[in-house]
């Protein structure tokens, strides 16, 4: 197989991912089914000049891509680093709201996350589509799909989305490994492998961070081999994914401001 077809199937496996994600995003809605008391939020407006100028940022690309296709190429190259860092202040003040603590603005970034799958996980949180709710286990590592599936139009969403959340959980796995420079043909690095394993979680909401992560690296050559057409239909795409992301959360945000005040 050439490197080029290579490259195109994995752009083609990219888009589908992210479009699946944006479809699953579109018009759902996310609830907190935890009572909350009337209380102040002296700090809620932390990150909102923050939150305010990333949005702005994002828009002013958007534009220019609507203008000229061209500019694509190097905004996708970007846009899932300014992407996750729009969510991520986003879920810092929405755990902010739950729990009113200022510290949480210094939260770190697998921290504010794993926290999230957390609530996810323990029905704390739940979309209303209902195949968002799944946490996976490190079985998602090893799920099988039919050969091709990646590829095709005639993919279940639900397969989709598993098949976009294992390409996560596999970034997950290879961040952790090179943080704490595990080598596996060590016999202590493969015991602290498997426990790392045996409590291993993913869902929805690493794939942001986790994507921001890998937009450094050679995944993202992708973008190399393709039109600037393509290029541009993928930016749209993940934009449209973290539009739909930050109004649910923005929206949760604000029903759970309202039960406070």
């Amino acid at each position: 197989m050439s490197l080029l077809l290579t490259e195109h199937q994995a752009y083609d496996t990219h888009l589908n991912y992210i479009k699946c994600l944006a479809l699953l995003m579109k018009g759902t809605t996310l609830q907190y089914n935890n009572s909350l008391q009337k209380a102040g939020l002296p700090d809620i407006d932390q990150k909102k000049n923050l939150i305010a100028l990333t949005k702005k940022s994002l828009s002013d690309e958007k534009k220019i891509v609507d203008i000229d296709k061209d500019y694509s190429y190097a905004s996708t190259s970007w846009l899932p680093v300014k992407s996750y860092y729009l969510i991520f202040n986003v879920l810092l003040t929405l755990e902010y709201v739950i729990k009113i603590q200022k510290g949480i603005f210094k939260q770190g970034h697998t921290k504010c996350v794993d926290e999230f799958t957390r609530k996810l996980q323990d029905q704390e949180i739940q979309f209303s589509n209902t195949i968002l709710n799944q946490v996976f286990d490190q079985t998602i590592l090893t799920h099988k799909v039919a050969s091709g599936a990646n590829l095709s139009s005639r993919t279940t969403d639900d397969d989709m989305y598993k098949m976009a959340i294992r390409k996560i959980a596999k970034y997950k796995v290879d961040n952790w490994k090179q943080i704490n420079r595990i080598n596996l043909k060590k016999k202590n690095d493969k015991t602290k492998f498997q426990n790392y394993l045996s409590n291993f979680s993913v869902s929805v909401f690493d794939f942001p961070y986790y994507m921001r992560i890998r937009s450094n690296y050679r995944d993202f050559a992708f973008i190399d081999g393709v039109t600037t057409d393509e290029t541009a239909d993928y930016f749209n795409t993940f934009f449209a994914f973290t539009v739909y992301f930050v109004k649910m959360l923005e929206s949760l945000k604000t029903n759970l401001v309202n039960s406070r005040t």
